[in-house]
């Protein structure tokens, strides 16, 4: 089991502005589809880029992005750099950017795509950029820093063909639009999100459920990813279909594996409570193998309905459920960290699993789990889209509220202990 230090967490306030920022940028999305459900009909539809993007951008972005303010500088020992002032603007550029893309998405502004677009990934670049400076500085090769760097890779990967698709859309580059596209999701769901996943979850999952750790052999196997991302674009742009073929097989492979043997870890845990954490874990091992046959099934099937299947449970479902799952963990923790070294005083706190109540976070889980279920479902039966969309936005909605809750009472709290006198041992005799 890796061993982290928690010296080098910073205060968490930046962390948590992004998280609550984050969550409103996937509720943004459930309100858009539930506001719009014929979205769901076509992977075209205006709504449906609008959503996946403020989901993605909006949503997810921010959340992973202050995830790894905290998990970089702990579980590497990598401080990244900070920018004062200036990390609060990156997460106003990123939610400004995003939230102007999707309005180009939704009324055809080719300056709203533009402006939107180019502030976001001038926010996401810099992002990237810092992410890379630190990762790269690490001269160890531990798994964990290569499966970083190899997200980070897959994040510039997402960029870049971002940037050509920009350039598309807004000023007519003559260049295979559909493949393309194609590609920037594969860099992006399977690199980024799924290799910053796979990435997590070799630490976490060992450590927090007192299992053993991945084994080496899925080390090796997860280099495998970037080759295959490379591989499966050059198949579509060539023409040669069995290059793509062969990658998106590969792919699935991964996902079935990574799915396969995190379920193996969480059911062998040695911690003995079955919590929320326990069963969200469960619950993203097997999203994660669901996917591989719904991905082959996607690509092979001439049905385009089966690849928005794909994509609903691959970025609502994998990518939405892991980052509930992981801020249940990662408020509670860093709250209580805090919390333990204000505490000169010694007073009574509260217990670590009682910070964000554990009722509360079975019931969003649940909810936000059948809500994936249903907006796949929605895909082959439309009639369940709007029902589906306001469940997830129920459920996001109860999550800021969880979450937000514990936020203000971790401050009042907090101002609370550093005004306390510290408590001096009585001097041994």
């Amino acid at each position: 089991m890796q061993i982290v230090s928690t010296e080098a967490s910073p205060a968490p306030g930046l962390s948590f502005a992004h998280f609550i920022a984050g969550l409103g940028g996937m509720l943004a999305a459930a309100l858009l589809l539930a506001w719009q459900p014929e979205a769901l009909l076509t992977r075209w539809h205006p709504a449906t880029l609008a959503a996946v993007h403020l989901f993605a951008l909006a949503g997810m972005m921010p959340v992973m992005l202050g995830a790894l303010f905290q998990f970089v500088p702990v579980a590497c020992g990598l401080a990244l750099p900070r920018f004062g002032a200036g990390d609060w603007l990156l997460l106003a550029a990123l939610q400004t950017g995003a939230g102007g893309l999707a309005a180009g998405f939704l009324n055809g502004s080719v300056l709203s795509l533009s402006l939107g677009g180019s502030l976001a990934l001038l926010a996401l670049l810099t992002a990237g950029a810092r992410l890379a400076w630190a990762l790269w500085r690490q001269k160890l090769s531990a798994a964990l820093v290569a499966s970083l760097r190899r997200g980070a890779l897959a994040l510039f990967a997402t960029l870049a063909l971002a940037t050509v698709l920009l350039g598309v859309m807004s000023h007519g580059w003559q260049l295979p639009f559909m493949a393309l596209v194609d590609w920037h999701a594969q860099w992006g769901l399977a690199g980024w999100i799924g290799g910053l996943i796979a990435a997590v979850a070799g630490m976490v999952v060992p450590m927090f459920h007192v299992t053993e750790n991945y084994p080496q052999r899925w080390e090796r196997a997860l280099r495998l990813l970037l080759p295959a991302l490379v591989c499966s674009g050059l198949g579509m742009l060539s023409g040669q279909a069995w290059l793509a073929c062969l990658a998106v097989i590969l792919l699935a492979a991964l996902a079935a594996g990574f799915g396969l043997i995190s379920a193996r870890r969480v059911l062998a845990s040695r911690r003995g409570e079955k919590d929320a954490f326990h069963y969200g874990w469960l619950l993203v091992a097997l999203l994660a193998m669901l996917l591989a046959p719904l991905g082959l099934v996607a690509h092979f099937s001439t049905d385009p309905r089966w690849g928005m299947a794909f994509g609903i449970t691959a970025l609502a479902g994998l990518g939405g459920i892991t980052v509930s799952v992981m801020l249940y963990r990662i408020v509670p923790f860093l709250i209580w960290l805090h919390w333990q070294r204000a505490n000169k005083a010694r007073a009574r706190l509260p217990l670590l699993h009682r910070i964000v109540p554990e009722a509360g976070q079975r019931i969003e889980l649940a909810a936000e789990a059948l809500a994936v279920g249903l907006l796949a479902a929605a895909t082959f039966f439309p009639a369940l889209a709007l029902p589906a969309a306001t469940l997830l936005a129920l459920a996001r909605l109860g999550q800021i509220l969880l979450l937000s809750h514990a936020m203000l009472d971790f401050r009042e709290r907090l101002a609370v202990l550093r005004s306390l006198p510290p408590k001096v041992r009585p001097a041994s005799h």
